[in-house]
Order: C-alpha cells, then sequence, then structure tokens
C-alpha cells in the first residue's frame, strides 16, 4: 500500500516554505492512499483551511474522516471541513458526543465537539459509529475502543466527565481511537492523543491485525502528562518492538520528545504542520 501522510495541524510549525502555515493546540492528520483521500481529526479549527490550502490538499477528493475522540482539538475544524465537502462518512466511536470537561485550577472547561450532531449532519456529515475496529478502506483499521490493560497508564485525572445527576467522575474516554495502517514496511500506527495508553495501543494493533512488525508511531502521545513509570515502560517497548520511526506531535510534549529524542535518536521526529511522510 503506497501512502502520504501530512500533518495540517499541530502546535507547531516544521518549515517556512510554504510561507504561511500555522500552528495551534490540536491534531490533524491528512491520508492520500490507494484507496481515496481521508482525514484523520480536523484540529481545534483556527488553521486547518489556512494549511490545506497551503499545503494544496482538496477537501472536495475526501473520501471520509475519521476522528480519535471528541475533543474540541481535534474536532473544532469539521464544520468548516464539511462546508467544503458536502456529504461524507464520518467514523468514530459512539460516545464522540459525550459529554468531555477539563479541569484546571478548580474550574470546569467544556472541551468536548462545539456543534450538536444535528448541526454537522444537516451540512452532510453521515456518521457512522462503531465501538469494534472498522475497516474504512482497504488497509486502514480504525481500532475500535482500546482494552485499557497496562497498570503504569492509569489516565489524566484532570480529564473528568459528568453523570446525568450532574457528579463529576474520571472521564474513561472510551471513544479515543487510533488508525492502522498497513504498510509492506509494517505497521503504522497514527494516534490522535493515546489517552487508551500507548502501551495498550500498541498491544491492541498488533492483536485486531496481526502485525507485529511495527513501521512508525505517530501522533499525540500524551507522554507530556504520564508518570515516570510509564515513561520508562513506553520507551522501553517502543525499543524491544525496534520501530523505525517515532513521529512526535501535540500532546507529548517537551519532557516527551526530549526523551524520545535521546532514546531513538535519528528514529525520532517532529511530526509538525508540514510534515510530509511517504511510505
Amino acid at each position: 500500500m503506497s501512502i502520504r501522510l501530512t500533518i495540517l495541524c499541530e502546535n507547531s510549525v516544521d518549515k517556512v516554505s510554504p510561507y504561511g502555515l500555522l500552528g495551534e493546540h490540536g491534531f490533524s492528520c491528512h491520508l492520500k492512499t490507494n484507496g481515496g483521500d481521508f482525514l484523520f481529526d480536523t484540529g481545534g479549527g483556527m488553521t486547518i483551511m489556512n494549511n490545506a490550502k497551503l499545503m494544496g490538499i482538496d477537501f472536495t477528493k475526501l473520501q471520509g474522516i475519521m476522528f480519535s475522540h471528541g475533543h474540541f482539538d481535534h474536532t473544532g475544524g469539521l464544520k468548516q471541513v464539511l462546508e467544503k465537502t458536502g456529504a461524507i462518512p464520518i467514523y468514530a466511536h459512539p460516545d464522540l458526543f459525550s459529554p468531555h470537561y477539563s479541569k484546571n485550577s478548580g474550574k470546569m472547561h467544556n472541551i468536548g465537539v462545539p456543534w450538536p450532531p444535528a448541526e454537522l449532519e444537516n451540512l452532510g456529515g453521515d456518521f457512522k459509529f462503531s465501538a469494534a475496529p472498522y475497516e474504512v478502506a482497504p488497509g486502514l483499521l480504525l481500532s475500535g475502543e482500546v482494552p485499557r490493560i497496562s497498570k503504569v497508564e492509569t489516565g489524566d485525572p484532570n480529564l473528568l466527565s459528568l453523570s446525568e445527576a450532574g457528579g463529576e467522575f474520571t472521564d474513561p474516554l472510551h471513544d479515543d481511537l487510533s488508525l492502522f495502517i498497513n504498510t509492506d514496511k509494517g505497521l503504522v500506527i497514527l494516534l490522535g492523543c493515546a489517552h487508551a495508553g500507548l502501551l495498550n495501543i500498541i498491544d491492541h494493533a498488533i492483536q485486531v491485525t496481526g502485525q507485529k512488525k511495527i513501521h512508525m508511531v505517530l501522533g499525540g502521545t500524551h507522554l507530556k502528562f504520564c508518570s515516570e513509570e510509564q515513561m520508562t515502560a513506553t520507551l522501553d517497548r517502543l525499543e524491544e518492538l525496534d520501530v523505525d520511526r517515532i513521529g512526535a506531535s501535540h500532546c507529548t510534549g517537551l519532557r516527551g520528545a526530549r526523551m524520545l529524542a535521546e532514546r531513538f535518536g535519528q528514529r525520532f521526529f517532529s511530526a509538525s504542520v508540514g510534515v510530509e511522510i511517504t511510505i
């Protein structure tokens, strides 16, 4: 399978050419494959149209949109994209629109999808929800709900949800999905934020695809928020699997990126806006 991955939205910009690319807190990756063009997440909505235009990406050619989870910094650009695409399938977990909150400095912030489903459906969004692994196109397998097995991956206590009675509880983020891409060089694991835990995601990828060779891990790893124990276990697992390339984005954080770079050297790269990867 031939594929080109282009980072459209991310916290930083990789290059000055084409001039005018913009960074924002969020993530989006465009995929050009033998089976058509797809979009994985849409960023926060501040930069996706600008960056797509400068990178020569035409959203009218999209065959589908996939979402890693229902946080605003991954879904915020959807309305603008739908205004270009019209009717299009959107692949996600059934909990995409569940309540998602962040609690910083004692204050609750709504960080969920910015618009109700009906408004997006009126623009042509055809939501196809699945909690099970789902083949979007040949070679593209959306992970489905990832089993939480690792004892060192305990999630982010600052991310909350609300019960029907209004009570707060730690957000399980069951809607956290990743994309498993089958290539001639091995499996590419494309992450949104890896809220399910990178160790859990890797084990799930190997189990559901039967592919033991991991060529690349790309995207947000959420290592910015992890314990030292989780960090060490993650680095050790990536080394054990002899992953060829590791592209860190978004919620990896400076600490996480530095530790990945120190451990993996030339195999590590910053997957910022403007980065194009052809396999």
